[in-house]
């Protein structure tokens, strides 16, 4: 039997009804064999099986055996529970990374696209400055052209005035010659009549000079007729020349301010053409950095599309960690027996199964995958890829 037990077969048993010391010893060796069978062999096969809810009892301090086995058991115990607590936080932490990363890459692929429309509206508003740049160019231009025409316009009104006072006096100079021929023609007038009375005076022999008289008294008459005549076209001249010189004045006075008026346009054509200006060059400096935030939103979304893809890889370790877990069955630490309870875990192995730890990953099942929308799939060649 003891050569039996040497050889790791427990199952024999001598039974010997004897009270001498050959049937003590019996006994002890059947009390033993039972020991290390119901005790011993099945806390190993037990933990074999990832159940470590088994206790093993010393006799006493000295015995190693069973207190060795106590030792195992609790310290084995306790690891295990440690890192199924990890396990478990590890895979609440995945689960948190992977949703902020999905959360984040998402917001990311939002704020690209935003940035994206934004760019595009600065990238038109900034064309559109520029080309009002260079319509508030051409107008200044076109104003300080104009300002130089009304100038002139005004210079040239100033002339016209002028020579309308000037007409203006001539007016009135002739009006003063026609006043001389006038006097002169009633004089005419007098030396014809006094040339008719001594004509008349001298009867027969004055016949032809009272013609002459008559002649000259007729002619004074029409040369005072024309002078008359004259005198009012001259006058009437006079009035229109008089109020063509006041319209030429208001003209003059609304042609300066038309001059100071451009030249006030010209001014603010100027500021807008310098204001076009600059708000085109910072409309290209904003260009330049909503282009460096895109570069750097787009560096961010592919980031973040990395730790999504990590955390989802992290997450689905933690979960095949736990089903490799789950094939234990673990005690609290007070030694109350509590088996742990995970979700999807496969069934224990049956209790004649004594496979080894190799064997036991060999055939642990590989890790479910998780429900659809929440995973991003990636191969181990594709991992860090985007």
């Amino acid at each position: 039997m003891i050569e039996e037990m040497e050889r790791g077969h427990l199952e024999g048993r001598l039974r010997l009804q004897r009270n001498d010391e050959i049937g003590r010893m019996a006994r002890a060796m059947d009390a033993f064999a039972d020991s290390l069978q119901n005790e011993v062999v099945d806390a190993l096969q037990r933990l074999a099986r990832g159940d470590l809810t088994f206790e093993a009892v010393p006799r006493d301090e000295k015995d190693l055996l069973r207190g060795t086995l106590k030792t195992v058991g609790d310290d084995l115990n306790g690891v295990m529970l440690q890192v199924h607590t990890s396990g478990q936080q590890i895979a609440s932490g995945a689960a948190q990374v992977s949703d902020s990363g999905q959360t984040l890459s998402q917001g990311a692929t939002t704020q690209a696209s935003s940035l994206e429309e934004i760019s595009a509206s600065m990238s038109e508003m900034t064309a559109q400055t520029s080309q009002s740049a260079e319509n508030a160019a051409q107008a200044d231009k076109l104003s300080s052209q104009v300002r130089e025409a009304a100038e002139r316009g005004h210079a040239q009104m100033g002339e016209m005035v002028g020579a309308m006072g000037e007409i203006n006096e001539a007016g009135r100079n002739i009006s003063k010659i026609i006043k001389v021929i006038d006097e002169i023609a009633f004089q005419t007038n007098l030396l014809a009549l006094n040339a008719a009375v001594e004509a008349a005076r001298a009867g027969q022999h004055g016949k032809g000079f009272a013609v002459v008289a008559e002649e000259v008294r007729n002619l004074a008459a029409r040369s005072a007729k024309a002078a008359k005549e004259t005198a009012e076209l001259i006058e009437g001249s006079v009035e229109k020349t008089e109020n063509g010189t006041q319209i030429a004045d208001r003209t003059a006075e609304a042609l300066k301010g038309i001059v100071e008026g451009i030249a006030k346009v010209t001014g603010l054509a100027t500021e807008i053409s310098v204001a076009a200006s600059e708000q085109a060059e910072g409309f290209s400096q904003i260009n330049q950095g909503l282009s460096q935030i895109d570069q750097v939103t787009q560096n961010n979304t592919a980031s973040a599309e990395e730790s999504a893809a990590a955390a989802e890889e992290l997450s689905a370790q933690a979960a095949q960690m736990q089903q490799m877990l789950a094939r234990f069955q673990l005690r609290s630490l007070s030694g109350r027996i509590e088996p742990v309870s995970l979700p999807d875990t496969p069934p224990p192995l049956p209790e004649e199964t004594t496979s080894s730890w190799e064997e036991m990953l060999e055939n642990e099942a590989p890790p479910q995958a998780a429900p659809a929308g929440t995973v991003i799939a990636l191969d181990d060649d594709e991992f860090g890829k985007y």
